[in-house]
């Protein structure tokens, strides 16, 4: 993960199943930060979008 986030120039994506994510600790962490800047999206959200 370190290198992912640290060699995102514009954007990273992380997908995945956010209940699932959430159990472990720094998941948790992380999507608690993303969601606090609005950077959360569901995929039905993103369905929407098209």
């Amino acid at each position: 993960m370190n290198v992912g986030m640290t060699r995102a120039r514009r954007k990273l994506l992380l997908v995945g199943d956010s209940s699932t994510l959430c159990r472990h600790q720094f998941f948790g962490e992380l999507l608690a930060y993303v969601k606090g800047v609005g950077g959360y999206r569901t995929a039905h959200e993103m369905g929407k979008q098209t």
